[in-house]
Formats: C-alpha cells, structure tokens, sequence
C-alpha cells in the first residue's frame, strides 16, 4: 500500500513536469495572481496568490478525487475478473507510455479541451472554478499520466474510500509543488524555465516508468490467470476433515448451501467456530448444506482470489442451482446463521423462533467493518429483514 502511495504521489509530480504544464506555470500563476508576476515579491502579492493557488489546487483536486471515487466503482463491479482488469489495465498503461515515447498516437489523447475565461466577481471562486477546468481540460501531456492512475486504481481496489484517496494522493502529487512555487514565485519561475530546454528526455523518462509500471501489472496477472482454473468452471474446495465437495462450488446440487470461508489465524473466525458447529447441529438432516473451508489451506489458495473474498470469516449462500445468492461477513450472532440458512431453504433449523423471511429469499445486507477486542479489523455485512 505504501509502496502504491509513492508511487501515484510520483504521477502526481511527473504530470507538473511535463511539457503541457511547465512551461505554462507562469502563465497559471500570473492569472491567479491577476498581475505580472514581478509584482510578487510584496509579502501581501505573495500571500494573495497562495491563497488563490490553494484554491486552484481544491478545484482540480475535487475533480480528481471523484473520478477516483468512479474508477473504484468500476473495479467493484469487475472485482470477480480481476485478473483480466489488471491485464487491460497494464496494456492502456504501456500504450500511455508508447505514446510519450513517440512511438504512438492515440487520437483522443492529442486533444486539449479548453474552456473561455470567465470571471464570477469573486477572485477565490474564480481561482477554485479555475482549478476546475485544469482537471477537466485533458492535454496530450496530462491525459495518459492521470489515465493511468485511473486505470491503476480500477484495477487494484473496489474500495470507493481507497480509490478516492489514490487520486487525492495524485492530487497531492500535482499541487503541493505547485503551493511551494507560487510561495517562491519570484525565485523559481526563473529557474523552471530553464528546465524548458530538458522536457524532451523528461517526457522519454515518464513513457519508459510507464512502460514498466503496465508491464509489472500485466506480466504477474498473466502468469496468475494461467495458473489458475478457469473463471466459468466450477470450483473443488477442500472442506473441513480433508472432504473434496462434491459437486464443487458453482454446479447443481441437491440442496442449497451455505459455506463458510475462514482462515487459521484469524481471531474472529475461532470465536465463529462454536456458531458454526451449533448450525450444523440444528441444520442435520435438514434442507441445507453447511460447509466450512479452510483458506489456509494450501489446496484452497485460489479460492479468495477467485470468489472476491476480502476478510474473513466470509459466508456465501448457494441455491441448489449452484448460483450464489448473496454473502455474509465478519463475527455473526447463531441467529443470523440461522437466518441465513432459513432463507436460502424457506424453512427454518431447529432452534430458530418462527420463520425468517428475507425479500426475494435473499438476505437484506449493508457493508460496513467491524474491529474485534484484539484490534483486528474486518469487513461486515449488518443484514436485516425488510419492513
């Protein structure tokens, strides 16, 4: 994760550099500023174009964050295809990096969308409005780096919180630099046009990072993708006892199942164990299968990957067409065990009071996290009957 941070924060600093953004600073500056830039050198010059900077940099930093909080949606949606996201992933990379390298042209990419000026009255909402259209006005500089972050977060997180903050770090990447010049304005804006003359290799250097960096997406994801069974076939799981399930996950059975999917070293899922056992108990003999997999298991590594499983202990409900009906997460009351069983049976297990009905037969589930007396955090579904 940190190493992940570094390196959007990186993005972040190659997008300022680059031949679209540097050589225009001064122009932004000044416009911030509403004055020639010589004028900054008065100590009331200077604290008027940070605060307008600032807010330049809350503009595109919004902009950004929500584009975040989309790419992480999409890797949600795909989190079940991860391997293949992260294989699309790292080939838009390097066609990025081809494209700084000159060796391709990606029409859209050589566009620059610019909107007139315009002024509001108010010299801070002006600013902010113009960090705005900065984020918005994709450049060929701008678009393949801050593509690739999208892309990058897409394809390594389906947390909106997380995906947000990968671009906010990005965001961060582009403006605390830019915070620091226009605190220095008057001594840096002459040094950074002497960079003028290097932005060729600059942009060289960013196309070989990025070559690399789709490459270190793609080639991993590949090789894991080859290892492992196909997504569209049913999966073998050893559960407990060293029993194969048969028939394996995703293939008709006679009865619905609910799994149980934990690890060894996990807090929570040993004080689930007496629950679990209990279930089992009341649900002998009955309309429902109740297994329990080990992902410790050496024979189950491909499990978590495959099946979207984050935390631990993680229950999925089965219908007897081998189709997964919804999930359960972290530490359950037996209640909510047997709640889940009763749903996906329409019965109930001996020792549930009355009959437990969920809509359309499936649980009602809100995501949210759970922290354990030892400290130990894990990912929650809190499920409910509907009104």
């Amino acid at each position: 994760m940190e190493h992940s941070i570094l390196s959007i924060f990186g993005a972040g600093l190659l997008t300022l550099v680059t031949p679209c953004i540097l050589p225009m600073l001064p122009v932004y500056l000044s416009l911030l500023l509403g004055a020639s830039l010589d004028s900054a050198k008065a100590p009331s010059a200077r604290f008027r174009l940070l605060g307008s900077a600032t807010l330049f940099v809350a503009g595109f930093s919004l902009v950004f964050t929500f584009l975040g909080l989309g790419a992480s949606s999409i890797g949600s949606v795909l989190r079940h295809h991860r391997d293949v996201l992260l294989i699309a992933g790292g080939v838009i990379i390097v066609l990025f990096g081809l494209k700084y390298l000159g060796l391709l042209r990606i029409g859209f990419l050589e566009r620059t969308f610019q909107v007139k000026q315009f002024k509001t009255g108010s010299r801070a909402f002006d600013a902010f409005l113009f960090g705005v259209v900065f984020a918005l006005g994709w450049t060929p500089c701008v678009g393949p780096i801050l593509g690739s972050v999208l892309t990058y977060t897409a394809a390594t997180t389906d947390s909106a919180l997380a995906g947000g903050g990968y671009l906010f770090v990005y965001s961060m990447g582009v403006g605390l630099p830019l915070l620091v010049v226009s605190v220095l304005a008057d001594r840096l804006v002459p040094l950074l046009r002497k960079l003028n003359r290097h932005l060729p290799k600059i942009e060289k250097a960013t196309g070989v990072v990025m070559v690399a960096v789709g490459l270190a997406l793609a080639i991993p994801a590949v090789i894991a993708a080859a290892r492992e069974p196909s997504a569209s076939s049913s999966l073998v799981v050893i559960a407990d006892d060293d029993i194969t399930v048969g028939p394996a996950l995703g293939s008709p059975t006679p009865k619905p199942r609910l799994v149980e999917f934990y690890d060894e070293n996990c807090p929570v899922c040993e004080r689930m164990k007496p629950r679990v056992d209990q279930l089992k108990q009341d649900c002998v003999r009955r309309g429902v299968e109740i297994l329990t997999v080990n992902l410790s298991d050496p024979r189950n590594a491909h499990l978590g990957r495959q099946l979207g499983i984050h935390a631990v202990p993680t229950f999925k409900l089965y219908g007897s067409d081998g189709v997964e009906k919804g999930q359960i997460y972290g530490e359950r009351e037996l209640a909510d065990l047997r709640a889940a069983a009763a749903a996906l049976m329409d019965a109930v297990c001996a020792g549930e009071q009355g009959r437990t009905e969920f809509e359309d037969g499936q649980p009602s589930c809100e995501r949210a996290s759970l922290t354990d007396s030892d400290g130990n955090s894990a990912a929650a579904v809190e499920c409910s009957q509907p009104e």
